[in-house]
């Protein structure tokens, strides 16, 4: 234990001489030196330089945050259309049923009812409803499959609806299959 005390003792007395030594080198020379710099001087670039470092930090965090919630959007979104692209399949089974239902024969038809009750009740669970028919054609909301002479109708308006279109919350899943007057 006494011999490390003496060991740092002359360690110490050692640096202590070493700094005398280059403090006297130093004193030797006038400090014309440009590289040199008063402390003050230090400081303030030592600031500047977190100032610069700190203005970095934020930025870079803040473009993390936006990336975090685009990122989030980005994946709703996705999820959305994956769900929306199940969702068009399954209207064509829609399709089916109203078909066999329109061709009722006794017994058969109670199964295929309540198939279908089954599939509107899912579809509308995941906000698919069925989409209104206006009397004028709108492309955003009807594909016109056909068109035809109608005493009846304006040039423009849907004679006849051919396939129910369907909505999911306020974008139309798949537009209406009309004919269209002449």
């Amino acid at each position: 234990m006494e011999s490390e005390k003496k060991n740092q003792k002359c360690c110490d007395h050692d640096l202590d001489n070493d700094l005398h030594e280059q403090d006297d080198q130093n004193n030797g020379h006038e400090q014309t030196d440009q590289n040199l710099q008063s402390p003050k001087d230090e400081i303030s670039m030592c600031i500047a330089e977190l100032s610069i470092w700190k203005d970095q930090c934020k930025r870079i965090s803040a473009e993390f945050e936006n990336f975090k919630r685009r990122t989030e959007r980005d994946q709703a979104r996705w999820a959305e259309v994956a769900k929306e692209s199940i969702l068009v399949e399954l209207l064509s089974f829609v399709d089916t049923f109203e078909m066999a239902l329109k061709q009722k024969s006794g017994n058969d038809s109670a199964g295929i009812e309540m198939s279908y009750q089954a599939l509107m009740k899912l579809l509308q669970k995941h906000s698919v409803t069925v989409m209104k028919i206006t009397e004028t054609f709108d492309p955003e909301f009807h594909e016109a499959v056909m068109q035809v002479q109608s005493d009846k109708h304006q040039s423009g308006d849907i004679v006849e609806l051919l396939s129910k279109g369907f909505m999911m919350k306020d974008r139309v899943l798949r537009p209406a299959k009309v004919s269209v007057a002449v």
